[in-house]
């Protein structure tokens, strides 16, 4: 079995756009260790959304190959059901449009429990009832529906019919951009204890530089198509080489403009933690308004 879960070798994507032609992944080659967190962090139209895209097969390659846990594009195709499912999985920026709103929260993890395994009644509810803890949520949650949630917690219920799949690489395409900075919080500490529990090889994209050095081992910076640097996240934040990179991390705000930049700091960084991990308490014992959980909590 390789180290590496991803491979990306020169990959590209190109579009028609009037009269020119937009090469919105271009020859990018990059690898991600088995186990790791790798943020994708840059601007919007930089091509991260089509590079996850084209990683879990959404969208086709011109030329180049991607190879998950050994297996390229061609290989993955021919595989049915689950078997093709566990490979990778995307969670999306917008949760409500991977829910079906006439289904109960427990009825739509079901489904896809039941795409590969054949459970008891009792062993489906014990099943929902143990993913929705992964995402520290209550049972009490099963029952409900995706309109009487708060978009924290849709997010959460993306993530945990993404875990039903028991995928072996997850690509999550910027899923806190579209929440209140309290509740990407939340998130972001949840994905951090799924990683330490689970042992989740994840691809995180975002544009934000401060949320991807907060929970990522490594970084890649990708800008008009290229990946243009690649390193840890200490060494992205901290001494960036190259130029667009650079900017990027000059347009974080200060700590003192009191923002969600708060997580580039270590120091500052437990006291995010907590206040987070209070905040999903609050949440599993049944409070659905992450906003007001985690105002409690001292996340403002």
């Amino acid at each position: 079995m390789s180290d590496n879960i991803l491979e990306v070798r020169d990959a590209c994507v190109t579009f028609e756009k009037r009269n020119s032609v937009v090469h919105a992944v271009d020859h990018i080659s990059l690898t991600m260790r088995r186990g790791a967190m790798l943020g994708l962090v840059g601007e919007s139209g930089s091509g991260k959304s089509t590079l996850a895209r084209a990683i879990v097969g959404l969208q086709p390659l011109d030329s180049g190959e991607v190879v998950i846990d050994g297996m390229d594009q061609h290989a993955r195709a021919r595989l049915k059901g689950h078997a093709r499912a566990e490979v990778v999985q995307m969670v999306f920026q917008d949760p409500y449009s991977s829910l079906n709103p006439r289904m109960s929260v427990g009825e739509a993890i079901g489904e896809v429990l039941d795409t590969y395994e054949h459970l008891s009644h009792d062993e489906r509810r014990e099943s929902v009832a143990e993913l929705l803890r992964l995402v520290h949520l209550g049972p009490e949650v099963a029952p409900k529906m995706p309109n009487q949630l708060s978009g924290g917690m849709r997010q959460r219920i993306a993530v945990a019919k993404c875990l039903a799949v028991r995928p072996k690489l997850i690509v999550a395409d910027e899923i806190t951009s579209a929440l209140d900075v309290s509740v990407q919080a939340v998130v972001l500490n949840l994905i951090k204890s799924l990683h330490r529990e689970l042992g989740l090889s994840m691809l995180f994209i975002s544009h934000n530089l401060a949320a991807v050095r907060y929970i990522c081992d490594d970084i890649a910076v990708m800008h008009h198509g290229r990946i243009v640097e690649i390193g840890s996240a200490e060494q992205i934040v901290t001494a960036p080489k190259d130029p667009y990179t650079r900017s990027l991390v000059g347009a974080i705000p200060s700590l003192e403009d009191a923002g969600r930049d708060v997580l580039l700091d270590p120091a500052l960084a437990g006291g995010a933690a907590a206040a987070g991990a209070a905040s999903v308490a609050g949440a599993a014992a049944g409070n659905t308004g992450d906003r007001a959980t985690a105002v409690a909590a001292g996340e403002r």
